[in-house]
C-alpha cells in the first residue's frame, strides 16, 4: 500500500499559497491573520481526510483516526504549519501533511488500528514573532511553563494576549497535556546536505542538538559621531563585532557546535550618533552540552574585559531546548521499513531543532528525514522532489501502522500493511 503522492504534493502548494509574502517566499508568523487562515485550510483537510477534528486550548489542531474507538494510549505523528519570514513550503509542513495522507490512506483502504492515531498540527514551533517557540508541543508533554505564555512580539502584545485573540484559552494550558502517550513519529525535510551528498532520499534520525536562545545588550556612551575622538569611546557596536567574532570561533573549533547571531538591533539607530546600545540574539547548538558550556566561558572571559572598558553587559537566556537521542528499538524498526521499501538505510543526525525533542522522557520518539535539495530551508528555495516526500511518507505510514498496532512496547515484531 502507498499514500496518494500527487494528493499530498497539491496540499503541499496549496498550503503554500497562504501568506505569500511580496518579497518572497511565505511568511506566516504564529497568531497572525495567515497563520489563522492556514489553521483554518488545515482543519478542513482533516476533515476531508476522514478525521475527527478538534482544537485544544492553545490551537493545536488535532486530527484522530479512531475507527474501532480503541481506548489505549495514542500514537501521536505531527509537526508544524508556522513559517519563517520569506521561508518555503516544506519545512514543518511536509511532515503535517504527510501525517494526514497517512491517515487517509488508512481509512480509504479500510484499515483499523489497535491504538488511536492523533494527527497534530502543533503551533508556533519556529518562535519567529515571539522569539521562544514550539509552545505547541510543550504543551502536549507537559512541558509548557506560565512564563512561556508571557514572552512578547515587537509590538509588547504577549503570547498569551495573541492567542487570547485568536480565541484560545492559554490559562488552561495544563489541560492540553496528553498522557499517557505511547508513541511520537515526526517526518521532517533535512534542511542540511548529508542525504543529498550521501544519495539517500530517505534518512533515519539519531538524535536532536542541545540548543540555548540569548538575548545580548551591550551598553556604552552615546555621543556625537564627530566630535567624540575614537580613543574616547565606549561604543557597543565596536564591542558587539568582537562578542560576535569570538562566541563564532569559540563554536568553529567545537564538534557538531554552531553559534548564529541572527537579528540587531541598534539604540537610537542614527547616521550621525554614536550607539547608546545594541540588542541581539544568540542561537546556540550542540550535541554534547558540554560544549555550549565551553563556548560560554569563553565568550565570559571577553565580557569581563568589556565591562572594564565602560561596556555593560547583559546576556538573558530566552528559551532552551534539551537534545533528544531517539529511540533505539524505533530506529531499528525504521531500518526494516526502509529496507522494504527498497530504499538505502542511512542514519545522521539531526542540526535543527524540532517539536520532537519536547517528547524526551514523555514517550518512545522517532524521526524521518527526507532530502533538502542543496541544503535549503529557511529560504523560498527551499525544495524537496515529489519521489522523496512520497517515499518518506511511505515509510512514515508504516512506522505508523506498526505503533498502532503493538498492544504493548514488548510486541515490536515487524507487521506488513497487507
Amino acid at each position: 500500500m502507498k499514500i496518494n503522492a500527487q494528493r499530498l504534493w497539491d496540499r503541499l502548494h496549496q498550503l503554500g499559497q497562504i501568506g505569500v509574502d511580496p518579497q518572497g517566499g511565505v511568511t506566516r508568523w504564529t497568531f497572525t491573520d495567515a497563520d489563522t487562515q492556514a489553521k483554518n485550510w488545515l482543519i478542513g483537510e482533516m476533515k476531508a481526510a476522514g478525521l475527527d477534528v478538534h482544537e485544544d486550548l492553545v490551537g493545536n489542531v488535532i486530527g484522530v483516526y479512531n475507527p474501532g474507538g480503541s481506548p489505549l494510549a495514542p500514537v501521536l505523528c505531527g509537526s508544524h504549519f508556522d513559517t519563517v519570514r520569506n521561508a518555503g513550503i516544506f519545512d514543518g509542513c511536509l511532515g503535517l501533511l504527510a501525517g494526514v495522507e497517512a491517515a487517509q490512506t488508512f481509512k480509504e483502504n479500510q484499515i483499523d488500528l489497535k491504538r488511536p492515531l492523533w494527527i497534530i498540527g502543533y503551533r508556533d514551533e519556529e518562535g519567529n514573532r515571539f522569539n521562544s517557540g514550539m509552545i505547541g508541543s510543550k504543551t502536549v508533554t507537559g512541558k509548557a511553563l506560565p512564563e512561556d505564555f508571557l514572552v512578547q512580539d515587537a509590538a509588547g502584545i504577549t503570547l498569551k494576549e495573541a492567542m487570547e485573540r485568536c480565541g484560545y484559552h492559554p490559562e488552561a494550558y495544563r489541560q492540553g497535556q496528553i498522557d499517557p502517550i505511547y508513541a511520537s513519529v515526526e517526518l521532517h525535510i533535512e534542511q542540511g546536505k548529508v542525504l543529498e551528498q550521501n544519495q539517500c532520499p530517505v534518512g533515519i534520525v539519531e538524535g536532536i542538538p542541545y540548543l540555548r536562545f540569548y538575548e545580548v545588550t551591550l551598553s556604552g556612551c552615546s555621543g556625537h559621531a564627530g566630535a567624540t575622538p575614537m580613543n574616547d569611546r565606549q561604543d557597543p557596536v565596536l564591542a558587539m563585532t568582537e562578542w560576535i567574532r569570538q562566541i563564532t570561533e569559540s563554536a568553529r573549533q567545537k564538534p557538531y557546535t554552531v553559534a548564529t547571531v541572527g537579528c540587531i538591533q541598534t539604540f537610537p539607530g542614527s547616521t550621525n550618533v554614536i550607539c547608546d546600545h545594541v540588542t541581539f540574539t544568540l542561537d546556540i547548538r550542540s550535541l554534547d552540552v558540554a560544549q555550549i558550556e565551553a563556548c560560554l566561558r569563553e565568550i565570559e572571559i571577553l565580557e569581563a574585559r568589556l565591562e572594564s572598558e565602560g561596556i555593560q553587559v547583559r546576556r538573558e537566556l530566552r528559551h532552551i531546548l534539551y537534545g533528544m537521542d531517539c529511540d533505539e528499538r524505533l530506529k531499528h524498526q525504521l531500518e526494516t521499513i526502509v529496507e522494504k521499501r527498497n530504499l538505502p538505510v542511512f542514519r545522521l543526525m539531526s542540526g535543527a531543532g524540532h517539536d520532537s525533542q519536547n517528547f524526551k522522557d514523555v514517550c518512545p520518539c522517532a524521526m524521518i528525514f527526507v532530502r533538502s535539495v542543496n541544503g535549503y530551508s529557511h529560504r523560498k528555495e527551499e525544495y524537496t522532489p515529489i519521489e522523496d516526500c512520497a517515499a518518506g511518507a511511505n515509510v512514515l505510514m508504516d512506522m505508523l501502522y506498526q505503533l498502532a498496532n503493538e498492544e504493548d512496547r514488548a510486541s515490536s515484531s515487524p507487521q506488513t500493511i497487507l
